[in-house]
């Protein structure tokens, strides 16, 4: 049996309830939004999944792909998270962006992005615009992470308020860790949750705990973790292994491996946390 380690979530039980009594999904509509940074014109789009038969607006999250693209992850939690009636905007930021690791643009590219994103959902009258959250895979779980900071909606929410949860799913931790070293910027406050393994090839095993033990010194912030020991990048992603090139990964060798343990766990928890954390108040 793998070691998990996990802190802060609600329990199972409460969860199984949650899922027992929320109604299935319905089909993804697409909307087409357009960047906050006014230099940006690329074309964005998104796909929006909401629970049926919810009788009042629902929670959501901004769903963020890793750099290969919407793929088979963002599926895998579909169907767990409508059930616990948590609405989804599955974002595409790849498609006429960029190609792969070579040429992704640098973090901060996709914060206007993103919180454009949020803007989006809070025109709708089915979504409840004051339990919002974000949730990402790898080059996801790190634009997620920067929308954590004070700065970041200030900049480009002014003083409208930033996403309610964090998600974030072995999120590159190493440099923004350098950033936040340099950094006088506070955080939001809303919770935050990191699901990571400790073979993972971006460095996590060490970064996750480094970030952890500095958001407690610095910021006095406790951050969420939940540890898979033997557990690989893009654990959660149901394809055969694949060794690849990135620039951000330890000498520059990605790799990614489905672990089916540690991607069912981490289902269980990740709905968990945002049940508790985008509950109504």
């Amino acid at each position: 049996m793998k070691y998990f380690r996990c802190v802060g979530l609600l329990a199972v039980v409460f969860l199984t309830v949650v899922v027992a009594c929320a109604g299935a999904s319905s089909p993804g509509t697409t909307i087409n939004f357009s960047s906050l940074d006014k230099n940006q014109h690329y074309k964005l789009t998104g796909t929006l999944y909401v629970p049926e038969n919810s009788s009042s607006p629902s929670p959501a999250i901004v769903l963020v792909h890793g750099t290969t693209g919407i793929d088979m992850r963002g599926e895998f939690y579909r169907e767990p998270l409508l059930s616990a009636g948590i609405a989804i905007f599955e974002v595409d930021f790849k498609t006429g962006i960029y190609n792969g690791p070579s040429d992704r643009p640098k973090p901060d590219t996709f914060l206007p992005m993103t919180f454009a994103a949020l803007k989006e959902l809070r025109k709708l009258p089915s979504i409840d615009p004051n339990r919002i959250g974000i949730m990402g895979f790898s080059m996801g779980g790190h634009i997620a992470l920067r929308t954590a900071l004070e700065e970041s909606v200030k900049q480009w929410m002014g003083d409208e308020k930033g996403f309610s949860a964090f998600a974030t799913f072995y999120p590159v931790c190493k440099p923004f860790i350098k950033d936040l070293e340099n950094s006088h910027s506070k955080l939001t406050g809303a919770p935050i949750i990191v699901f990571y393994g400790t073979e993972d090839s971006y460095g996590e095993g060490k970064a996750v705990p480094e970030l952890k033990n500095i958001l407690a010194t610095k910021y006095n912030f406790q951050l969420q973790t939940v540890e898979y020991a033997g557990a690989t990048h893009g654990f959660n992603r149901n394809a055969p292994p694949m060794h690849y090139f990135d620039p951000a990964a330890i000498h520059f060798r990605g790799y990614t491996a489905w672990d089916p343990e540690a991607a069912n766990d981490s289902v269980t928890k990740v709905v968990a946390f945002l049940s508790e954390n985008l509950a109504a108040k």
